[in-house]
């Protein structure tokens, strides 16, 4: 080869803040990470943000653009919706049993839990269905047992473990 092309390098701008926001992962050089790389390449596992173009990697101009029609199509499916479901294995609390500790609610990656503000139950957690994804990481470290998980009560799992 008589000659040599190079590319400009692409830096990526590290906006932590930006990411924590709109609650996606950032891998260590700074680009934005899909929820999975073969099945939902424009997507986060936040529900309603897709991914396009370089801020997920660098990448030729045609590849952007298809990514840009991915997730712009990603986004008009959604928006197209007159009613958009949730998924039934959410979270729920038992403010009874709740120490206000605030372990569930620095835990959740959904910010799902939050403590009431008005009412009789002021102080204690709750969770917010819409934002719950149902991944049991807040029913797993809530030392007072106040929360759990839809579908995945104590005589339900075992029931379950005693059929096996």
């Amino acid at each position: 080869a008589d000659m040599l092309a190079l590319a400009s390098a692409i830096v990526p701008y590290k906006d932590e803040k930006l990411a924590q926001f709109f609650k996606v992962p950032m891998n260590e050089d700074g680009f934005f990470v899909e929820a999975h790389a073969k099945l939902g390449p424009s997507e986060f596992s936040t529900d309603g943000v897709f991914l396009c173009g370089l801020a997920h990697y660098p990448k030729p101009i045609d590849e952007s653009v298809a990514h840009a029609q991915a997730a712009s199509s990603r986004a008009v499916r959604l928006l197209a919706r007159k009613n958009i479901s949730v998924s039934g294995t959410v979270a729920q609390t038992n403010p009874l049993y709740c120490s206000s500790c605030g372990i569930c609610v620095s835990i959740c990656p959904y910010s799902a839990p939050h403590f009431i503000e008005k009412g009789p139950f002021t102080g204690r957690a709750e969770i917010n269905p819409v934002l719950c994804k149902g991944c049991g990481l807040c029913v797993a470290s809530c030392r007072s047992g106040a929360i759990n998980l839809k579908g995945f009560g104590t005589d339900q799992i075992m029931a379950m473990i005693n059929e096996m």
